[in-house]
């Protein structure tokens, strides 16, 4: 089986790698993307804003990326957010996110009780917020997040109070496996985002046939075929395993 690309962020975690490596896959990993918390002269106010909207100020919390949180707790201390955290679910905030990877990132934070839908989509969260509102959200964000939520819920008299806190852009320097991936070298490429993909597609705008395109969710599946980028796999769940499991199926397959 030839090797396996994971389109990363800089800094990124390696889950999928753990998961792919453990069923016999080799995986190589680059960064096409940068995540990083804003450093424009607003962004510590922006920052901020978000802290006190939780403490004292919205009803709910709702976060859709462990790069929100890093970047709170970059821009105001890890110590001022987990406070903050604190007040605001003592005066009854709610919190939600899209995923279970977030959700752990926000319980290190002092989140008690964090809604997740069963279907890791922003579609499913507006789905269960729909009928426990309309109410005010303070939402930080990166500058490339989706606004498919947002716009949903304003639609049902939902205040939506979106904060730019980290920024995800496109590496400058082109990734030493963007030749490889062009010619064919990999098996599949591994795409978490539509960021990710519109990153690969820079360097790569189309991949070879016989190089699969999977992704962790629809979200990221639909841009996939906005691009035409390749032949497109959807894993099942945005898990590691479940991703890793789609890979291993679809390249046996």
């Amino acid at each position: 089986m030839r090797e396996v690309l994971l389109v990363r962020a800089l800094a990124g975690d390696d889950r999928d790698a753990e998961a792919l490596r453990a069923r016999g896959v080799d995986v190589v990993e680059d960064p096409y993307l940068s995540v990083a918390a804003c450093t424009d002269a607003a962004a510590v106010d922006r920052a901020g804003h978000c802290v006190d909207e939780i403490a004292s100020g919205s009803d709910w919390l709702v976060v859709t990326s462990q790069a929100a949180l890093r970047a709170l707790s970059e821009l105001t201390g890890a110590d001022a957010l987990r406070e903050s955290m604190v007040k605001g679910q003592a005066r009854g905030l709610r919190i939600a996110t899209v995923g279970a990877a977030t959700a752990a990132a926000l319980a290190e934070l002092g989140a008690v009780d964090v809604l997740v839908p069963s279907v890791s989509t922003a579609a499913a969260l507006e789905e269960q917020l729909a009928t426990l509102g309309p109410a005010s959200v303070i939402a930080p964000q990166g500058s490339q997040a989706m606004k498919g939520l947002a716009s949903g819920l304003r639609a049902l008299g939902w205040q939506i109070d979106e904060q730019i806190v980290y920024e995800t852009t496109t590496v400058t320097e082109r990734p030493a496996s963007a030749d490889r991936l062009a010619a064919g070298a990999f098996a599949a490429v591994v795409f978490r985002s539509p960021t990710a993909l519109r990153a690969v597609t820079t360097f790569v705008p189309r991949l070879p046939d016989g190089t699969l395109v999977v992704c962790g969710g629809p979200t990221t599946a639909a841009e996939a075929e906005r691009l035409a980028i390749g032949t497109v796999v959807v894993s099942p769940a945005p898990t590691a395993d479940a991703v890793a499991d789609t890979v291993v199926s679809a390249l046996s397959s």
